[in-house]
């Protein structure tokens, strides 16, 4: 999709993650290899869902 931020793999695995907007809007990023998931409960957690998901220890 034209504007989404591309998401970083999977910091368990390395395995390719992907993000879907469960019911009442929450925002769910899975790893189809691991298992992991992480969940954001609330339209207002979005586009800040994406840039939380990515970020890692290594950059801040």
């Amino acid at each position: 999709m034209i504007g989404e931020i591309e998401l970083k793999p999977c910091p368990f695995c390395g395995g390719e993650v992907v993000k879907i907007k469960a019911p009442l809007g929450t925002e769910m990023f899975i790893c189809h290899k691991c298992g992991m998931d992480v969940c954001f409960f609330g339209a207002e957690h979005e586009p800040k869902a994406t840039a939380v998901y990515n970020r890692r220890k290594d950059n801040g």
